[in-house]
């Protein structure tokens, strides 16, 4: 077993060299004194925690100095982490204070304090707070401890196995799809606002994507106009091309001639705010919130520009490449206004089991007994509770609007 100290030459203080059991790597390490009993006591310390972490017996080195240390210490350097990743302040902000937040809650202060059980009884308590701000703080602090555990800090992370609250049918936020005649009210605002509503609805783009557009974006000349969505600007941060309809690129180009010098950002008096939208929503005659609490705001107009790619057969697939999204079930789900689809259209392509006198389609079971009066006796009807605004809803008529739209998504500007 090998194990001694020395001074190096012209060195006030002693080093210790050992090696562990029959390894042939023999270890270096400073032991910081200049009296020789001291440095062979650290030695035999550090010697000893390193035979005894390489049984098993304690946690490695870095895990017991973590161990010590507050967990504001350990934040700090994860929320460093996460701006070197280009995080936005804005979401460096929510993670540092609701993992704060959530510390002094639950009485953590180091590593060792966190636990499952102390998690789930500050849910219980949360009676102000949704089940999606909720899971928001699941995620945070789960995503903390994670890239504690990546670095060797902790063991493993004591969350993982934590269950996210439900939130189906408890969303405290409901967004709603404009109809298409709502659509062709909206857009036909005067002034700005208007160009902006229509670019939101028929491009899906954020509100701060708007906000962050520059004139470089667009390309309006090309045989096939598209707008391009910065990787720095998107939420998914990739670099997208999307195309516009042709009316949508008439009105940019007339809003650019408009325009003393086309450069920067596009609207740089800013997207309207949301007390904004609600006025001209009341002046179009549509109405912020319906009976069900869902409500229209500037996210809902990306709901519609989802809902109507829907509507209008276009391929999954390319709705949710237009949508930038992940997942297609974020399209098809969360994004579409099933209120909107025509059910009851849908519904009249069924055929039906009972042959009409006055049809004059053969049936195919001519010369065949039809057990007529067990149909009817079997016979239920059903009375569905579906009430009449969605059924008006459900069947809109672009033709009807003061603006035709065609199957393309537009034929004219506002």
């Amino acid at each position: 077993m090998y194990k001694r100290v020395y001074k190096q030459k012209g060195s006030r203080v002693y080093r210790g060299r050992f090696r562990l059991g029959d390894e042939p790597k023999i270890y270096d390490v400073p032991l910081r004194s200049d009296k020789k009993h001291v440095a062979v006591a650290r030695l035999d310390r550090i010697k000893r925690e390193a035979e005894e972490e390489q049984e098993g017996l304690i946690k490695p080195k870095q895990q017991r100095d973590s161990g010590r240390r507050p967990i504001a210490e350990h934040l700090g350097d994860y929320v460093a982490y996460l701006r070197s990743l280009s995080r936005t302040r804005k979401h460096l902000a929510y993670t540092k204070n609701r993992i704060l937040r959530l510390c002094e809650a639950c009485g953590w202060r180091l590593l060792r304090d966190i636990s499952s059980d102390g998690f789930n009884g500050w849910a219980a308590a949360q009676t102000a707070l949704g089940p999606k701000t909720r899971n928001e703080y699941l995620g945070h602090v789960s995503a903390f401890l994670t890239w504690l555990e990546k670095n060797g800090r902790i063991v493993h992370n004591c969350l993982k196995t934590v269950t996210k609250a439900e939130t189906r049918g408890q969303e405290r936020v409901l967004r709603r799809a404009l109809t298409e005649a709502e659509v062709t009210r909206l857009v036909q605002t005067k002034g700005r606002r208007g160009l902006i509503y229509f670019l939101a609805i028929y491009t899906g783009l954020r509100r701060g994507e708007i906000k962050a557009l520059r004139w470089a974006d667009l390309s309006l000349d090309a045989p096939c106009p598209f707008i391009t969505v910065r990787a720095a600007t998107s939420k998914n941060k990739r670099t997208t091309n999307l195309p516009l309809v042709a009316d949508l690129a008439v009105e940019l180009r007339k809003f650019r001639d408009q325009q003393e010098i086309a450069v920067g950002k596009v609207f740089r008096l800013g997207v309207p705010k949301p007390k904004t939208l609600r006025r001209d929503l009341e002046a179009c005659g549509i109405p912020y919130m319906d009976e069900e609490g869902r409500r229209v705001d500037f996210h809902a107009l990306r709901h519609t520009f989802d809902t109507m790619l829907n509507l209008h057969k276009v391929g999954p697939r390319a709705v949710m490449e237009l949508m930038r999204h992940s997942d297609m079930s974020l399209s098809q789900k969360t994004y579409m206004d099933a209120t909107l689809i025509p059910l009851a259209a849908e519904m009249d392509k069924l055929p039906s089991p009972i042959a009409s006198p006055k049809s004059d389609k053969s049936c195919q079971n001519v010369g065949k007994p039809v057990q007529t009066e067990l149909l009817l006796q079997r016979a239920e009807f059903v009375v569905f509770p579906v009430k009449e605004r969605a059924l008006g809803m459900a069947v809109p008529s672009w033709d009807s609007g003061e603006l035709a739209l065609d199957q393309r998504l537009g034929t004219r500007g506002f």
